[in-house]
Parts: structure tokens; C-alpha cells; sequence
């Protein structure tokens, strides 16, 4: 497995710096039809490639909503694949569940 970290330290919720006692594992699926990992994690660190439009969630509110995850998984700029751990894991998130 390819996995790599670039926290989200720009995002409210990694200053928020609340802490949970990790018990599991919970994957889940936006449903977003972008598959490429530089529409969420930012900035480019020479894998992720460029996003043109600086959307990433590495930013205070991302898309103005309040919203980070510890990982996602999806494709560098080559094509390959890999995971991005972008919150430490017993750092809370703000997501699903």
C-alpha cells in the first residue's frame, strides 16, 4: 500500500485539535465522481499533481462547509494509486458518522 501524509493544517477542524479514542475503522464513499486525489488533498507535494482550481480541503472550509476526514484514497498525477492519511488518527473529523 502506498500511504502518505499530508495533514489538513489549514481545515478548522484539524485546529479545532479535539481528540477521540480510536475503536475501529469506518469507510465511506462520497459518491463523488472524481477519482483524482488532488481534488481533496492539497497542496501538491510532486505526486498529486495540480488542481486548477485550488479546491482541495486543506483550506478553513472547504467548498464553505465544515467537513475533514482522516484519509482518502484515490490517484496521483501518474495514474497510480495511493492513500493520503490527511488528520492524525485519534484527531477528531468532521464526517459522516
Amino acid at each position: 500500500m502506498n500511504l502518505r501524509k499530508l495533514f489538513l493544517t489549514n481545515n478548522e477542524c484539524y485546529k479545532a485539535g479535539q481528540k477521540i479514542k480510536v475503536q475501529g475503522i469506518m469507510v465511506h464513499s462520497t459518491g463523488a465522481n472524481n477519482p483524482n486525489l488532488r481534488r481533496y488533498v492539497g497542496p501538491d507535494d510532486g505526486l498529486l499533481g495540480h488542481n486548477s482550481y485550488n479546491n482541495h480541503w486543506n483550506q478553513p472550509r472547504p467548498d464553505g462547509q465544515q467537513k475533514c476526514v482522516h484519509a482518502f484514497i484515490g490517484k496521483l498525477a501518474d495514474g497510480s494509486i495511493a492513500t493520503y492519511q490527511t488528520l492524525p488518527w485519534d484527531h477528531r473529523g468532521w464526517h459522516a458518522g
